[in-house]
């Protein structure tokens, strides 16, 4: 049906993907596959370099602290800028790429700086190498590595922090003090030897970073000192009671979530973030209501992912884009009627805009032994205020008789509820974000209506429904719907 779907049904879709699995019987032992390693909330705040007044925060920090940081990249010399339609970071030694596109593993990439700088390059040294009998060839790019360098290579990277070599050892006049000295570039570095210095410091790295921003097209504001990067807003819900489906399907999408880089004026949308969100991705299936139905659907548990980010945003006084509430009240978010976000790819998204001046990091973390989920955004603080009015629950709507379908996957003589009902309500809310001089940068109207919402059981072989209740047919086929 595409986007011509019938907004009643897309109504009842939203209603149980995930958001009713909340049961008081112990949980599963463990989720088909283990979930991620997030980061912790004392690993969330950035890092700020007074010698060049930048910051490195997320997904850029992550993979500069681990892949040898100063001694290896340098400090920063921007803050994230765009350039050539993609997000990168200039450092003295490097250029980090951001890839939301791939895999979150290759997220963040180091540009070819190296190759780059010798591109066009003719000499000895560039042209195609002999094996010899000292060191190690690379028939990739047809180059010897060996003595000292071999030794820097292997112990502070290897391939994915410098790339191949592109030339073999020479000597080569240095752009940075004028000295000539032994030098070797490859993919990303170009390794220098520094005879009069320490011998645990012979070997350095050339400034290619530099060298490379000098030759861009990057406006030299980019690289001004900018204030230091601070919580611009947060919030925490609880999962305590799920499945351990829904336990992993969180803690997967925090991490997708965590790290992500949005640049001034860029609007993220947490659809394109998670892309697929299949069991290639980790993901796994648990039970959802739709179309009155119990079925099983892949991704299950997103919904409270989207909603604690909605919290954070709503928090920092972020412009909000496109957020929808759930079609009926969830548990988990009872704390304050009306604050919460649904996800249902590719028909409802949330979306919001960084309408400040620098670039805002997102911060996942989760935390299984209180069943929490927390987001954090730091940038720079530009000294808003946000203001929460209301929420104000009109139009009370009672639940009906309970539903109860049944499942022969279950034990025989089993129950299990999936779903503690709720009554149906309307719920106004409104956000007033106030800049320092006092202006209103928005005043949001937030209303939310959910229908009243049955509770719901599935019951296995040999179980009678007690009387009174609906009887559910179970669904045909299994649900098309992938993910909440």
């Amino acid at each position: 049906m595409g986007y011509r779907l019938h907004r009643s049904v897309l109504v009842t879709i939203l209603l149980g993907l995930f958001l009713g699995t909340l049961s008081w019987a112990k949980p599963a032992q463990a989720a088909p596959q283990a979930a991620p390693q997030e980061a912790t909330p004392e690993a969330t705040p950035s890092r700020y370099f007074s010698e060049t007044g930048h910051n490195i925060a997320g997904a850029i920090r992550t993979f500069y602290e681990t892949h040898g940081d100063l001694a290896i990249f340098g400090l920063p010399l921007t803050e994230v800028v765009t350039e050539g339609g993609r997000d990168v970071q200039y450092f003295e030694r490097a250029r980090f790429e951001l890839h939301p596109e791939l895999a979150p593993q290759y997220y963040v990439s180091l540009t070819h700086v190296g190759r780059a700088l010798v591109e066009g390059r003719t000499g000895a040294a560039f042209a195609a190498a002999a094996p010899n009998s000292t060191g190690v060839f690379f028939k990739e790019t047809a180059h010897n590595l060996d003595t000292g360098f071999l030794a820097f290579w292997k112990a502070n990277g290897g391939l994915p922090v410098f790339g191949y070599p592109l030339s073999d050892e020479f000597g080569e006049q240095s752009p940075t003090d004028g000295v000539v000295r032994p030098v070797q570039y490859f993919e990303r570095a170009r390794f220098e030897y520094h005879a009069d210095a320490s011998p645990a410091h012979r070997v350095q790295l050339g400034l290619l970073g530099t060298q490379l921003l000098d030759r861009s097209g990057v406006p030299a504001s980019a690289r001004k000192p900018v204030a230091r990067i601070g919580l611009l807003g947060e919030a925490t819900t609880a999962y305590y009671g799920s499945f351990a489906e829904r336990i992993n399907n969180i803690a997967r999408g925090a991490a997708q979530m965590n790290g992500i880089v949005v640049k001034p004026g860029g609007v993220f949308s947490f659809n394109a973030i998670l892309g697929d969100a299949g069991t290639a991705d980790g993901y796994v299936d648990g039970y959802a209501i739709v179309n009155g139905r119990l079925e099983k659907v892949i991704g299950g548990g997103l919904c409270q992912v989207a909603t604690t980010l909605y919290r954070a945003v709503f928090n920092a006084g972020l412009e909000i884009v496109e957020r929808r509430n759930h079609s009926y009240v969830i548990n988990f978010y009872e704390n304050v009627a009306g604050w919460d976000a649904t996800v249902f790819a590719p028909y409802v998204d949330f979306k919001w805009r960084n309408d400040t001046a620098g670039p805002i990091t997102i911060y996942a973390s989760t935390n299984p032994a209180k069943a929490t989920v927390t987001f954090s955004l730091y940038g720079s603080n530009d000294g808003r205020t946000t203001q929460m009015v209301g929420p104000t629950i009109s139009n009370r709507k009672a639940q009906s008789i309970p539903n109860w379908q049944f499942d022969p996957t279950l034990k025989r003589g089993q129950v299990r509820q999936l779903v503690h009902g709720r009554p149906g309500m309307n719920v106004s809310m409104q956000r007033v974000v106030t800049a320092a001089n006092g202006r209103v940068i928005h005043n949001d109207n937030l209303p939310s209506k959910y229908l009243p919402w049955e509770d719901f059981f599935i019951y296995g072989p040999g179980v009678v429904p007690p009387h009174g209740v609906k009887i559910v047919a179970p669904a045909a086929k299994p649900a098309k719907a992938t993910r909440p």
